[in-house]
């Protein structure tokens, strides 16, 4: 499958910063890669490497494409990876939240790649992705973006407390502080989770499990979304029910329902009716 991110920066010839636009491309792919360690497994140090299957002369106005797919990653992982970048984009162009599937560093790389452009699109940026040469994501991004970001992660505080969702990009080399991401069940947030070397045998279970339910200190931003937890208890949750299924058809508690099932019992307490 072709992948392929074509990206423009708008704006007059004689306008354009060369600094700003390498530095706006720079953090570009900065920020792809922060997001594809979110989206794999078990990541590494190094992400995919990207090369300019397209480069106009004379402005920013290029199409890229994967060189080389990092080993911890495929084909697919990349493209979700883009999508979710060419859609956060678009989504902090008008909300002043950290965009779904963004960890707090990919929201503080974007704003870098942002905070450049200017205030209307003819001044901004354009980004289209593509699959098998059909598009599959569009943004339309100006400084706007940036200010909605600088308002998202600000005034950070720290509470106490729990949440459950899918662990993803777990690090335990030995150069790599040992840390994971946790992708909950509510909220659609995307949680950088460390954790203490001792933890480290129970964090790498409950991620085999592919769900969890960590607690410990989570720093939550001023809207309170939660971007960071150092975790200090993890527990995996199964996948199924635990429950038999008498158990079920009598309710959770059969002593509850006087060992009537569902039907019954709701018919009982409705009077019959």
């Amino acid at each position: 499958m072709r992948i392929e991110l074509l990206l423009k920066l708008q704006g007059p010839h004689a306008g354009m910063d060369a600094q700003d636009s390498l530095g706006a491309l720079a953090n570009l792919l900065h920020l792809l890669r922060e997001i594809e360690c979110t989206e794999a497994p078990r990541p590494t140090g190094d992400g995919t490497r990207w090369t300019f299957s397209q480069l106009g002369l004379g402005s920013v106005d290029c199409t890229l494409e994967p060189l080389r797919i990092a080993e911890h990653s495929d084909f697919g992982t990349v493209a979700q990876a883009v999508n979710t970048a060419v859609a956060g984009l678009s989504a902090a162009e008008s909300t002043a939240r950290i965009p779904a599937g963004w960890s707090l560093k990919a929201a503080n790389l974007a704003r870098r790649v942002t905070r450049t452009l200017g205030a209307s699109p003819d001044v901004g940026m354009s980004l289209t992705l593509r699959a098998g040469g059909q598009i599959l994501q569009e943004a339309s991004v100006t400084q706007q973006a940036a200010l909605n970001l600088a308002s998202a992660v600000k005034a950070p505080h720290t509470a106490f407390g729990s949440r459950r969702g899918r662990l993803s990009g777990l690090i335990e080399g030995r150069h790599e502080k040992p840390r994971a991401i946790l992708r909950t069940e509510v909220g659609d947030e995307t949680i950088t989770v460390t954790f203490a070397e001792e933890l480290l045998d129970d964090i790498t279970a409950a991620w085999r499990r592919n769900r969890v339910e960590i607690t410990g200190e989570i720093k939550e931003t001023a809207l309170g979304q939660a971007v960071q937890m150092h975790a200090q208890e993890i527990e995996p949750l199964p996948l199924q029910p635990q429950l038999t299924d008498d158990d079920l058809n009598a309710g959770f508690w059969p002593d509850m329902t006087g060992g009537m099932d569902t039907v019954e019992y709701l018919e009982a307490m409705r009077g019959g009716n």
